[in-house]
């Protein structure tokens, strides 16, 4: 008789899955990577797969979460080693920690410029609900911490200007990754307005926001 296998040992095929799954991303394409593929590379059935996975968008919606959980965490150690700055230390601090994970290669990025447009279509409540209030725990937090640092941010103004953040950064990668063809018509007909420089441009535009936000919160006191 197969006996059932533990919870640890259950944890340890899904965090397999998850991290066979993050490798060949790390190489493809979220379209070209079949739930075959994963099943193969992990040397696991596609019945095993499905078991911990219902669909692929839950597999890749779980990967795109620990990235946020670990670039969250990152920010949290980060502010916790300053008592108070002010805005221009805040924004010099804030547009640093943005540039560093500003790669338009990595995991996060790419994953995050498809989240709402295909990842969040085909996932369950389960898989939506858990994550997410893990997520906006770690924004509370952040907020909080934001709150005793600088003067003139809330801790839910300090969650907008996160979210802010996040919608400049998904915006300006998917106006850079144009494909060849659009690429290539720009150059030839000098379209330079139309050229994005995803990190240069992303960052300019948060700074542009900081400065408003800092105006802003500075007339209403």
């Amino acid at each position: 008789m197969k006996r059932a296998m533990t919870e640890s040992a259950k944890a340890e095929k899904a965090k397999l899955i998850l991290d066979t799954a993050y490798e060949l991303f790390k190489k493809s394409t979220f379209n070209d990577i079949k739930m075959m593929d994963i099943a193969k590379a992990a040397n696991v059935s596609k019945g095993t797969l499905f078991n911990y996975y219902s669909t692929k968008e839950v597999l890749f919606m779980e990967m795109l979460y620990i990235e946020y959980g670990k670039h969250l965490n990152n920010l949290m150690n980060l502010i916790s080693q300053y008592e108070t700055m002010s805005h221009e230390e805040f924004k010099h601090f804030f547009l640093s920690w943005m540039e560093s994970i500003l790669d338009p290669d990595s995991v996060l990025i790419r994953l995050n410029a498809i989240k709402n447009t295909i990842l969040e279509k085909n996932i369950d409540y389960e898989t939506a609900i858990k994550d997410k209030v893990d997520m906006y725990a770690s924004l509370e937090k952040i907020g909080e911490m934001l709150a005793e640092r600088v003067e003139y941010l809330t801790a839910e103004v300090s969650i907008d200007l996160l979210m802010a953040q996040n919608a400049i950064i998904v915006g300006y990668v998917n106006m850079a990754s144009v494909p060849d063809v659009i690429r290539k018509a720009i150059d030839e007909n000098e379209l330079e307005g139309f050229k994005v420089d995803f990190k240069k441009n992303a960052l300019a535009a948060m700074e542009y926001y900081l400065d408003g936000l800092y105006v802003q919160k500075k007339g209403e006191v």
